[in-house]
């Protein structure tokens, strides 16, 4: 490997060499993607969600009749725009060339007048708006599409959509949920794998019997990657570039982020900027979490004036160890006024995605904001409560 190039990848999809272990939930999906069984991915943002199903879409490069097609829900905010994002996403999947897609947009896209943009690259920058001249009534045909064409060209899909949550935000999201599953529910050569990185609001999607898509698929909880696959990939990733680093190190790092996989790859790689030498040293780790803070710091500043009082008060004692924060104590010494009000600073929280409440558990969203809080914006005032 060019020793000039980071041996970490953060802000991009993980694969190959630099994804870590999931052994067991890439084969978990793979059996479901082969048996077109439905899967419902639920973990926070920035736990690799997005980096394994592209993993699972690697190891699957052999099966040459399974293909995947990617959405992307984040802007998404009309019905319009999710029929377009996903004909888009299925059109690019089973037509590899300009010409191919350009052949599909006729024969399968009829009762709709399609609008086709092209990038720098046409073979790679393909963008898809079209008219629905009978509004809702020709949506019914396009949810259809990924299956007509699937059956067409003799291929499984594995339809692929991430931050599905985001469908809560549509004009009639239980309407439209509706039609998308009287639709999904059908398809036999389309097999459909959801994520979203908002717990509540995945679960009241798919868990509630009230909603259209209760009982869906398999749900499956992304965990974090564990401590002892963290330690051989970082200690593998710098010896790629003729480094070496302790197992020790190795440890500390992922432990103080607390095995996230963005923020890991991250520190890693800020390490890795400062290693001048051969080997990379814990005081070295450290400095490049001082660079870290540094550059996170106006970020964090504006975060915590979006936090009201009595949410920052709860955060304060959760950094305090604070379990029993409804106890009588507890709501007196950090001001956290009356039980129900608990109930709302963690909802608010959670909509804030600054905590995450699992079961039992609570996470951090963002690891290094809590180390920031913890050293620069309480620091030594952090107990005196």
């Amino acid at each position: 490997m060019d020793e000039e190039k980071s041996p970490f990848r953060i802000g991009t999809l993980v694969s190959g060499e630099r994804f870590v272990d999931r052994e067991w939930v890439r084969k978990h999906l793979r059996t479901n993607f082969r048996s077109g069984i439905n899967s419902i991915l639920i973990s926070p943002r920035r736990w690799g969600k997005s980096s394994l199903i592209k993993q699972v879409e690697l190891d699957m490069a052999r099966d040459k009749d399974v293909r995947f097609a990617f959405v992307d829900l984040f802007h998404v905010r009309t019905e319009q725009e999710f029929l377009e994002r996903t004909t888009e996403a299925v059109i690019k999947a089973l037509g590899k060339t300009m010409v191919q897609r350009m052949t599909d947009v006729k024969e399968f896209l009829s009762g709709v007048v399609p609008q086709i943009s092209f990038g720098a690259d046409p073979q790679s920058e393909f963008s898809l708006k079209f008219d629905l001249p009978d509004g809702r009534r020709s949506m019914p045909d396009l949810l259809d599409l990924p299956e007509r064409m699937a059956k067409a060209k003799k291929v499984r899909l594995v339809l692929c959509i991430d931050e599905f949550q985001n469908i809560a935000q549509l004009p009639d999201p239980k309407g439209f949920q509706k039609m998308l599953r009287a639709s999904w529910q059908h398809q036999q050569a389309v097999c459909h794998v959801i994520y979203g990185s908002k717990r509540h609001m995945m679960m009241d999607l798919f868990n509630k019997q009230s909603m259209p898509f209760y009982r869906f698929g398999d749900m499956m909880f992304l965990d974090k990657i564990k401590r002892e696959d963290w330690v051989p990939f970082i200690k593998e990733r710098f010896a790629s570039v003729k480094k070496t680093i302790a197992t020790e190190t190795c440890d500390r790092m992922a432990e103080r982020m607390q095995d996230h996989s963005y923020h890991v790859q991250m520190l890693g790689h800020g390490a890795w900027l400062r290693t001048n030498g051969r080997t990379c040293t814990q005081a070295i780790v450290d400095i490049a979490l001082q660079d870290l803070l540094d550059q996170h710091d106006a970020l964090y500043h504006r975060m915590v004036d979006d936090i009201t009082t009595p949410q920052l008060n709860y955060l304060r004692a959760l950094l305090n160890g604070v379990e029993q924060f409804t106890s009588k104590e507890n709501l007196r010494r950090y001001d956290l006024g009356s039980s129900a009000n608990v109930r709302r600073v963690t909802s608010a929280l959670e909509t804030k995605e600054i905590l995450d409440f699992v079961g039992p558990h609570t996470e951090w969203i963002d690891p290094l904001f809590k180390i920031w809080l913890e050293e620069r914006y309480w620091g030594s005032r952090l107990r005196l409560v």
